[in-house]
């Protein structure tokens, strides 16, 4: 019996758990031992939660049915989910370098998905949200009771804590298969976030005479 070799066999984790509190370890796991259609499946899920978190933000309801919404989230969703897993790792990619980063375009995209993972669980608060405010979920004025109200009130509050923590994430496992201090990988994370926010303070300098 070989005891050396399996001294040195990683142990199996589960990215799906692992990633909420050991991001560098399951971004690893991940980039050695998960194959591409796990990091697609990822995207494909967490573009489908962005359609449903989008619809919401520009009140669809407004003007379509909560079944179309649905069904055009499920279609679409994956295919939103799957460009912007290519174009996001793109660009934490190009900055990754520009900082001294050692990883791949791969290993970005493996990055990029592992929390992409904590989107997409923190999504299944989906499922409550659909049951207890239907139509209104996608409505601009919606007409709720107080227990509803209390519920979105809550249902905000998980989607912030989520999208905090994903980016948290998103910054350990940059600094991981980067090599990167965790500070660079923040500069990473943040600088795409700050530039379109400057981006739109520009275009709506500009706009507003004409307003």
């Amino acid at each position: 019996m070989d005891t050396n070799n399996e001294s040195t066999v990683e142990p199996r984790i589960n990215p799906w758990t692992s990633v909420w509190l050991h991001p560098r370890k399951t971004v690893r796991y991940v980039v050695d031992n998960k194959p591409g259609s796990f990091i697609l499946m990822i995207a494909a899920l967490a573009g489908i939660v962005h359609f449903l978190d989008q619809a919401m933000s520009n009140d669809l309801g407004d003007s379509w049915n909560m079944g179309l919404i649905l069904l055009v989230s499920l279609l679409a969703g994956p295919v939103f989910g799957l460009i912007g897993l290519f174009v996001a790792s793109g660009i934490y990619y190009v900055i990754s370098m520009m900082l001294g980063g050692s990883g791949t375009f791969t290993d970005t995209k493996n990055a990029y998905a592992v929390s992409s993972i904590i989107l997409v669980v923190g999504g299944l608060i989906w499922i409550p949200d659909l049951l207890i405010l239907g139509q209104g979920n996608f409505m601009s004025e919606p007409d709720l009771s107080v227990g509803q109200v209390v519920w979105l009130l809550l249902s905000m509050l998980v989607n912030l804590a989520v999208g905090g923590w994903s980016l948290f994430v998103l910054g350990a496992a940059i600094a991981e298969v980067h090599q990167l201090s965790i500070w660079k990988a923040v500069f990473v994370v943040l600088l795409p976030i700050i530039l379109l926010i400057l981006f739109f303070i520009v275009i709506l300098a500009l706009t507003m005479p004409f307003l």
